[in-house]
């Protein structure tokens, strides 16, 4: 289960999307009313909503993604059965803003990545996409054919559309705005893991593991142990390791007293060697060292490996801090841990 209780969503209009029909029905309210079920306007609309993210495990051959749906909800018989055609533009500008809103960095997935999987779609050389439904047509995909061999692991690719030829048709209210469909390929230790294990502050032991809060008393939030943890790609071998169940972020949680903290730029990037499954190295989110002189290392006492089968990986790391504990080999917080992979993320 992923949790985040301290932030909102990032894109608006994702939590209430319209649900659609090929042609409306009569409602109660009509009934009570009095007003016929083909009163008002067919709609044209994205029923999966304006985000859409396809996670892939390493591929190097041709792979078909149905990417989003475009659906026509008809105020009745007749105007389901008209032939239309519907316009996306492309906006790739759109991807620089909403890397610049929420801290991603999606590239334009370029053209030459794919062709296109469905006859009654169309793509103009700009990127603008037209969807040609015939009579009795409700729905049309955005199907891809992917080559998996041109994807960049290090890499998150995204494309956006804005609905501008409806063919005189009004938009649903929920996808008024700019529709945005991420892809991007996973290395083989990509997903959502269960995290068991203790902390120990050697400079403060009013700190301690966040599971200490979590199975608490004093735990009001909402979030029951054990934390979970996301390994999320960044190249063939290395995952940022990224808190989607407490937090929110990039951030390490921990037990303050009774309540909850977290230790200030610090959060792990893990990497593996794929012929071993070992972890080779921990280095700092933030930087190795951060600003505040916090680095990240693996303890050679753990066994710090990755074990496919039964998928999870054992691993001593410490926070390193020359700042706060002068002398060699500075190590300040010491994590010993157990993560079990529960599912994709």
């Amino acid at each position: 289960m992923k949790k985040n209780i301290f932030k909102y969503l990032l894109v608006a209009g994702i939590a209430s999307v319209a649900i659609f029909s090929g042609c409306r029905k009569e409602t109660a309210a009509d009934k009570v009313t009095g007003q016929a079920a083909n009163n008002g306007k067919t709609l044209i609309g994205f029923p999966g909503g304006m985000v859409n993210s396809t996670f892939f495990e390493p591929f190097t051959n041709i792979k078909t993604v149905d990417v989003f749906t475009l659906k026509k909800d008809a105020k009745d018989q007749a105007e389901s059965n008209k032939a239309q055609t519907f316009v996306l533009t492309s906006l790739p500008d759109a991807l620089t803003k909403y890397n610049e809103k929420n801290g991603s960095s999606y590239e334009l997935l370029p053209k030459s990545y794919y062709t296109l999987g469905n006859a009654n779609t169309t793509q103009a050389t700009n990127g603008d996409l037209t969807f040609k439904f015939a009579a009795g047509a409700f729905a049309e995909d955005f199907i891809i054919k992917l080559d998996g061999s041109k994807l960049d692991l290090s890499k998150t690719y995204g494309l956006a559309y804005k609905l501008t030829g409806t063919d005189g048709l009004g938009v649903h209210a929920a996808s008024k705005d700019t529709l945005y469909a991420f892809f991007s390929v996973k290395n083989k230790w990509d997903g959502v893991y269960e995290i068991t294990g203790t902390m120990v502050d050697k400079t403060n032991s009013t700190l301690g593991h966040i599971n200490e809060f979590l199975s608490s008393s004093t735990n009001t939030t909402g979030v029951a142990a054990p934390m979970q943890f996301e390994l999320r790609t960044i190249s063939a071998t290395k995952c940022e390791v990224y808190d989607n169940y407490f937090f929110g972020g990039n951030y390490m949680p921990i037990r303050s007293g009774t309540s909850y903290s977290q230790y200030g730029s610090f959060a792990l990037i893990i990497e593996f060697d794929p012929a071993t499954n070992k972890v080779a190295a921990v280095t700092n989110y933030y930087g190795q060292p951060a600003s505040n002189t916090r680095s990240a290392a693996l303890d050679p006492s753990g066994v710090n490996a990755y074990d496919p089968g039964t998928k999870t990986i054992d691993i001593i790391y410490n926070m390193l801090q020359p700042s706060v504990v002068t002398a060699a080999p500075y190590i300040r917080t010491t994590w010993t841990e157990t993560w079990k992979y529960i599912g994709s993320r």
